[in-house]
């Protein structure tokens, strides 16, 4: 499922209108302000952000530092989300004493009571990060070049992405949820 729409038209309009203006002064600067890219790959280092959870405490991500994450992005009106969330509670209960879990919402504030009542239903109980603008951007989905949900990226305990999926290929991911421990235990980067 893609973002809904109301939240993605302010990010689409803004990367259009720096486009023109990059284009127009042939800045380099004005070039990287105004791209969306495309989804996160392997090899690549993966952006920290810093968020807010449902209650309004402030939870920085920063990967590496030792211990490999797993961070998804997802949405409550996501129906592929929806079933494939008990899969990553199981993951979050089995292995989350030797690795990170960044949940990140990406439905906005005005849906906050789905997203709890989301929570409640499939009782995650990780802390769910809600994805903010700054500007006219994501903080956390924007870098990793997230265009729609779910998706997860694997990041190895030095920072690096091993791997990225999204939609539909998280079905295969989460198929064997000791696969991704198995994976990220490999430490190194690798191209799926």
């Amino acid at each position: 499922m893609r973002r809904p729409a109301a939240a993605a038209f302010p990010v689409v309009l803004a990367a259009l209108f720096v486009m023109v203006v990059a284009s127009a002064t042939g800045t380099a600067a004005g070039k990287e302000m105004t791209e969306l890219r495309s989804l996160i790959g392997p090899g690549e280092e993966a952006p920290a952000f810093t968020l807010k959870t449902l209650d309004g405490k402030t939870i920085a991500f920063r990967p590496g530092g030792g211990k490999p994450s797993l961070v998804v992005f997802w949405s409550a009106f996501c129906p592929l989300c929806r079933e494939l969330t008990p899969a990553i509670n199981d993951v979050a209960r089995r292995h989350g004493s030797r690795m990170r879990l960044a949940s990140v919402n990406l439905d906005g504030k005005r849906f906050t009571n789905a997203v709890q009542s989301f929570i409640k239903e499939n009782g995650i109980r990780y802390p769910v990060l809600l994805d903010s603008l700054r500007g006219d951007f994501f903080v956390a989905s924007d870098p990793y070049g997230v265009a729609k949900t779910p998706t997860a990226v694997l990041v190895d305990d030095s920072g690096k992405v091993h791997s990225a999926y999204a939609a539909e290929e998280m079905k295969k991911l989460f198929a064997n949820p000791d696969e991704i421990m198995t994976l990220l235990k490999k430490g190194h980067a690798v191209k799926k």
